[in-house]
């Protein structure tokens, strides 16, 4: 029951929460480090991010349920998910957990069989240990693998797919200065860009709603047709990427179904709080609660901000044909975009309420190009185009035309 339901990678991902919570309480993420080795024989997770004092242990890290008079963790990442316990019983029959602080240390080693066993009230045994290592923070290994997670463990695509997902989901804490490897692989630290120059500006707003900090920016950037679209992250932790459902409002309250259009959308939703059970995430944390009344009132604030974007895309989109078709003579809504300017949206301090966007074009052609349509037996049509030495029906027509202008007049 405690692990059924359980997806491996999750647990993972939730180990990982919890240290990052940790480094975030002790402050400068620079010096802090989280290394995962991954193997079909054994996990293992180790940090420098402070340790679990045994008050935390006995209440909560280790406790069966949460208790009311657990101690809060502000502005976690890790109050939901799979959970510590549920962990390490998915992965194997025999863990342990090493634990060092500035004051304390102590050792909880489980034999998953014999706890079974023996545990009538489920309880775990705490044991002090001597001190042989300066550094303070948690160490956890899972052995006797059991045989499905060994399998997924030894798959080079499993590791990959786990390093990829610590990126996303943690991208914001690598990117100020965390380490995290898998595997002694260093995992990488993505950004959200988006276009900010004088001509072309991203629009944003803060509000605040039942104690939750909110931060809405979007705006132009690359055309990422897969990358495009909303990132909405909860305490820093990453919970939806490049969404582009009716969600995060695509194709309902009269804003449009996600389009190639539109794929240089761009937008970030923060959400920050130190009551994480306010927090608009999933169990999982891999999703958004569309049910959580504070996501609602967010999202309404959502809308307004997309359709500014969308309708400068859409325009740009038009220009762009209109361009093509020689029916304007400049396009300074595509340039704006090629001229590119980008800027992370972590670093963008001041936005405008408004989309800043360069005017569309004014300067018509005056003598655009038309199509000319008609159509002739095949046979003959493949006979004039042997006469004239051209192969396709465009050049065709264009030498016929030809024919009846005097000095292209």
């Amino acid at each position: 029951m405690l692990t059924r339901d359980v997806v491996l990678d999750r647990a993972i991902l939730d180990l990982i929460d919890n240290s990052v919570d940790a480094a975030h309480k002790l402050g400068d993420l620079s010096t802090k480090r989280i290394e995962v080795d991954i193997s079909n024989d054994q996990f293992s997770i180790k940090d420098n991010c402070g340790g679990i004092d045994k008050d935390t242990a006995k209440e909560y890290a280790f406790r069966l349920g949460r208790s009311k008079d657990s101690p809060e963790s502000p502005s976690s990442v890790g109050q939901f998910g799979v959970g510590m316990k549920r962990a390490l019983f998915k992965m194997g029959k025999s863990f342990e957990v090493r634990s060092l602080t500035n004051e304390e240390s102590f050792v909880v080693d489980v034999d998953v069989d014999t706890w079974l066993e023996e545990a009538d009230e489920w309880e775990f045994k705490l044991q002090d240990i001597e001190r042989n290592d300066p550094t303070v923070g948690t160490y956890i290994t899972v052995n006797d693998l059991y045989e499905g997670v060994s399998e997924q463990f030894g798959l080079e695509t499993f590791v990959r797919s786990v390093i990829d997902d610590i990126g996303k989901a943690h991208f914001r804490a690598l990117g100020e200065g965390l380490s995290i490897s898998v595997n002694q692989q260093e995992v990488s630290s993505s950004s959200i860009e988006i276009i900010k120059t004088d001509q072309l500006s991203p629009i944003g707003k803060e509000i605040v709603v039942d104690d939750v900090s909110v931060k809405i920016i979007a705006g132009v950037s690359t055309r990422e047709l897969h990358n495009a679209g909303w990132y909405v992250v909860c305490n820093g932790r990453l919970i939806a990427e490049a969404d582009t459902s009716s969600v995060t409002g695509w194709n309902v309250d009269g804003v449009r179904r996600y389009h190639p259009d539109f794929a240089y959308f761009k937008g970030l939703v923060e959400l920050e709080s130190e009551d994480a059970s306010k927090l608009p995430w999933t169990t999982t944390k891999t999703g958004i609660d569309v049910d959580n009344s504070i996501y609602r009132r967010v999202l309404s604030e959502m809308k307004p901000v997309m359709r500014e974007v969308m309708s400068f895309l859409s325009e740009r989109a038009k220009e762009d044909k209109d361009f093509r078709d020689e029916k304007i003579t400049e396009r300074p809504l595509n340039d704006a975009i090629e001229e590119g300017g980008f800027c992370d949206t972590y670093d963008i301090e001041e936005f405008s309420t408004s989309f800043q966007r360069p005017d569309s074009t004014k300067s018509i052609n005056p003598d655009p190009l038309t199509t000319i349509q008609y159509k002739m037996p095949a046979s003959k049509v493949d006979l004039v185009k042997s006469s004239l030495g051209v192969s396709s029906n465009r050049e065709l027509g264009v030498e016929t035309f030809q024919y009846y202008l005097v000095d292209g007049e």
